[in-house]
């Protein structure tokens, strides 16, 4: 179900008026709730009822907006509430934080996955609905929906955006990704070199496919990152963290193709380009996912969004997608898939297999149907 923009709204009044939660249903109706607006809210993930007669702030996508004219609102809707649809679009995440820094001291900095969240960093696991927060000097800590990290923080790490301190994309991306394994690291780490290299190039994936990124602008990119790593030599996970920058490439297009590619580096493959422009046959032009030049393979990493969602466009999708590898395959090139919900060790058998075994082997198979 989705929320309507007066719900929407009412819940940044919440936030801005009675902090993060969770609140008792009296408080609600005596700020003019309905117990239909509650259930409605509850259905589009805008409230969430941990317990009976309570309520709170529900765990929506950071990319949710409030984007409402004022003049749409309800009548009856508050200053407060008009004067947040009037402001510039803004996420439920964001209000969220903002009223938890009014509890919190001066030297709080939002970090981890509430961090990631706001600077749009692709998050290695679902986001919980903890907030993060590291306090210099404090102890470690989890209360009340509140998880307190006490390491050191330099003030060169952390930025502001519409009120918020925060750890920077590089900080951030590091600390997302030392308690990880490699394939999980790499999430974070590759969507924070793809925002940081975004600052100086526009198009950035045009100008990856094309390779028209300098080299040099890519590794100065990534040499940002020793004044963090520097910063925490013996923190847990810190060795995760260095190998996931090495094995950066900013040229991956989402968190599963990160995650995939992790895998294969894990276990030795060789890394394999990633988005390059092969032409077909036909003398079409395709992007695919991984390549190994040498060996004549390439790699798809196959999301299920990425076929569409009706009967028709599915249908139209695998068609193209069939055609395209097709008129790859009838220029020389082999193929290895995998689709969201194969594990590692699947991804790695695949493409081992096609990466290893000689191509004549290979074709022998095919040919019997193996």
């Amino acid at each position: 179900m989705s929320a309507h923009a007066s719900s929407i709204a009412r819940v940044h009044h919440l936030l801005e008026g009675l902090g993060p939660g969770p609140w008792p249903v009296a408080d609600l109706l005596a700020l003019g709730w309905t117990r239909g607006q509650l259930q409605r809210a509850v259905a589009a993930r805008l409230l969430e009822r941990p317990r009976r007669g309570v309520y709170a702030a529900g765990p929506l996508p950071a990319q949710l907006s409030l984007a409402v004219e004022p003049a749409r609102l309800p009548d009856g809707a508050t200053a407060a509430a008009r004067r947040v649809a009037g402001a510039r679009p803004t996420s439920l995440h964001g209000s969220r934080l903002r009223a938890l820094s009014r509890r919190l001291p001066r030297s709080a900095v939002f970090s981890h996955a509430s961090a990631g969240r706001e600077l749009g960093l692709w998050l290695p696991f679902p986001s919980d609905p903890v907030a993060h927060v590291t306090i210099p000097g404090q102890a470690d800590r989890e209360d009340a929906g509140l998880r307190v990290h006490g390491s050191g923080l330099p003030d060169s790490v952390v930025v502001r955006r519409e009120g918020l301190a925060l750890t920077d994309v590089r900080r951030t991306a590091v600390d997302l990704a030392r308690p990880c394994d490699l394939p999980h690291a790499l999430i974070p780490v590759d969507s924070a070199m793809r925002l940081l290299l975004e600052q100086e190039c526009r198009d950035l994936d045009r100008a990856l496919r094309q390779r028209l990124v300098p080299h040099d602008a890519i590794e100065r990119v990534r040499a940002s990152f020793d004044e963090v790593l520097d910063s925490m030599p013996a923190w847990p996970g810190v060795r995760t963290a260095r190998a996931a920058v090495a094995a950066a490439d900013p040229a991956s297009a989402s968190p599963y193709e990160s995650w995939s590619r992790g895998w294969m580096l894990a276990v030795g493959m060789p890394a394999p380009e990633l988005n390059v422009i092969l032409v077909g046959a036909s003398g079409r032009e395709y992007v695919v996912d991984f390549l190994w030049r040498d060996r004549g393979l390439i790699g798809e990493a196959d999301g299920l969004s990425k076929y569409g969602t009706t009967a028709d466009e599915i249908r139209r999708s695998m068609r193209a997608e069939k055609d395209r590898q097709a008129d790859l395959e009838a220029a020389g090139w082999r193929f290895a898939r995998w689709v969201v919900g194969d594990s590692g060790a699947t991804i790695v058998a695949r493409v081992g297999r096609a990466l290893y075994l000689p191509t004549s082997s290979t074709q022998r198979a095919l040919r019997r149907g193996a």
